[in-house]
């Protein structure tokens, strides 16, 4: 079977992953003011947390930090500078290999905006959005829509 003949909920997502260089990560050692700096400036909410060896060690996400800071029972802004990202990151995280198969990705994509890719030593290669997902969900329906509408046409000039 030839690589066209695959339903799109078929084909490995590896086409779409952003390359680990396109994508804004922090350390897990940095601190929490500067993380929130870069969410910030960056325009981000959430961003994959990776260490020296370029592992994925979770998410951060402004809610993190702010859920962090409440939970400490002294919220002020300059203690943030006190605290690093290993404090307050989601450790629970997931990730999936980057020859994962579109619907298994779709799934996992439901209820979160992105997820980090990784391959078989759990070293972040990029990020997997749920926004490039749904793009190829419309082209792909957009265009099953023309080549039906196309097939319709032939019939109506055969009949």
């Amino acid at each position: 079977m030839q690589k066209k003949d695959l339903s799109l909920f078929d084909r490995e997502i590896s086409p779409l992953i952003i390359s680990r260089e396109e994508v804004i990560t922090v350390h897990p050692d940095w601190t929490l003011e500067r993380a929130l700096l870069v969410l910030t400036r960056k325009g981000y909410a959430s961003v994959p947390v990776i260490d020296d060896e370029d592992r994925v060690e979770g998410v951060i996400s402004k809610t993190n930090i702010l859920d962090f800071m409440l939970n400490s029972n002294d919220f002020r802004f300059h203690r943030l500078s006190e605290f690093q990202v290993c404090h307050a990151m989601n450790k629970n995280h997931s990730a999936i290999l980057p020859n994962s198969i579109f619907s298994f990705a779709f799934d996992v994509l439901l209820d979160r905006p992105y997820i980090p890719i990784i391959d078989f030593d759990n070293r972040f290669m990029g990020i997997l959005t749920r926004r490039v997902l749904m793009e190829k969900v419309t082209e792909f329906f957009q265009q099953e829509f023309l080549e039906d509408m196309v097939e319709r046409q032939k019939e109506g000039q055969t009949s």
